[in-house]
């Protein structure tokens, strides 16, 4: 079987640790080989993560049968799998076709998954923070109903999912978990520091978000204070760059007021788990960061700028840890310790964590059981891609 993924890239490590994630569940728990279009990414890197590579996009109408017309011993021969070939498809960024996105071309995306639909091909919506979709409605709604499950990852999404579609469409929407929380983290690029380290990962949507000059600034001082706040307990800072330069550029500048904070940059989403899993405490404002550090047992405080984040508190069993990002003070101090100084985060996040790996498990169970019987299904109707 070959299961097509859209959505994610090897540019956002976020979306990149969806693609790993995706690729392991395609391959441990349906027997099947992860596919991605030719436009995303590098050979090389499509190897290191194990997927082949779509010829086209995620257009059905480009060479649906070229699998079929060349045959024999040359396909075996060409380095990629055709739109022929394709047995399922799965949507990892359903966030996209939300209101944020809303001048993206979101209508010819929908359109792709509706022609695959037709053409028998099942396609399932990962886990993702849907919505809202007051500018998105129409492709948002294309994709639903061309979807055989839709997962939304909290329950703002989930309500967000039932008022879009019609009372039928409705028993397709269900909900789990962020699904790259088992995604084992590499660790060839921890650093090592005898007294353990504390991660500061910033994200400079909230400094772009920021209602005016002074929380832009409060945000900045957040992290200052968080910084000198691992070093009072004794562990080093590691500034962690998650995502671009404009990450990067918040770390310098608050590297000139933490002089001995040490900058990493340039990791892949695997390495930089690797990094948060290793580390005494958190702080960050990236998504993808939180669920890193979170799944691995991690104290983390949770600069939420959207309800996505305060539903990750929720999954993880820690929303004393959820604080605003532009209002520091003393509960920066606070939370450090609180972290830093007790076990009893650790240990209710390490008991979240094993429920929400269950939940996982039991998505891919759900996504096995229905597509062996879609696939059956289309069998006896009389093999539509046969």
């Amino acid at each position: 079987m070959k299961v097509l993924v859209t959505g994610g890239n090897f540019l956002n490590q976020g979306a990149y640790l969806m693609l790993v994630a995706a690729g392991i569940g395609i391959r441990k728990h349906l027997g099947a080989q992860p596919v991605i279009p030719v436009r995303f990414g590098t050979q090389r890197q499509k190897a290191w993560i194990g997927y082949d590579t779509l010829l086209a996009e995620e257009r059905v109408g480009f060479f649906p049968r070229l699998g079929r017309a060349v045959g024999g011993s040359w396909r075996d021969r060409l380095p990629f799998v055709t739109a022929s070939e394709i047995d399922a498809v799965f949507d990892i960024t359903g966030f996209a076709f939300g209101d944020q996105w809303a001048d993206a071309p979101l209508m010819r995306r929908a359109r792709n998954y509706e022609m695959w639909a037709r053409r028998g091909i099942p396609i399932y919506m990962l886990p993702q923070a849907f919505g809202p979709f007051g500018l998105t409605a129409e492709p948002a709604k294309l994709a639903v109903r061309s979807s055989r499950i839709v997962y939304a990852r909290d329950m703002d999404s989930y309500e967000h999912l039932r008022n879009l579609v019609g009372e039928s469409e409705r028993a397709k929407i269900s909900t789990s978990p962020d699904f790259t929380i088992g995604v084992e983290g590499a660790l060839n690029a921890v650093p090592c520091h005898d007294a353990g380290f504390g991660v500061i990962v910033p994200n400079w949507n909230i400094m772009k978000r920021a209602a005016t000059a002074d929380h832009a600034s409060g945000y900045l001082e957040w992290l200052v204070q968080a910084s000198r706040a691992m070093q009072q307990h004794g562990i080093r800072v590691v500034g962690l760059c998650h995502e671009g330069r404009h990450d990067r550029e918040i770390l310098d500048r608050v590297r000139t007021h933490v002089p001995d904070m040490e900058v990493i940059d340039g990791l892949n989403g695997q390495e930089l788990k690797g990094v948060l899993g290793a580390a005494s405490v958190v702080v960050s404002g990236r998504y993808h960061a939180l669920v890193s550090a979170l799944s691995q047992g991690v104290p983390s405080i949770l600069h939420g700028w959207s309800h996505k984040y305060r539903w990750l508190a929720e999954d993880f069993d820690c929303t004393e840890f959820l604080a605003d990002p532009y209002s520091p003070g003393e509960i920066v101090g606070e939370l450090i310790a609180r972290a830093v100084d007790n076990e009893s985060p650790r240990e209710r996040i390490v008991i979240a964590t094993d429920t929400l790996k269950a939940r996982n498990l039991a998505m891919w169970s759900e996504i096995a059981s229905d597509l062996g019987w879609s696939r059956q299904a289309n069998m006896v109707a009389g093999g539509i891609r046969g």
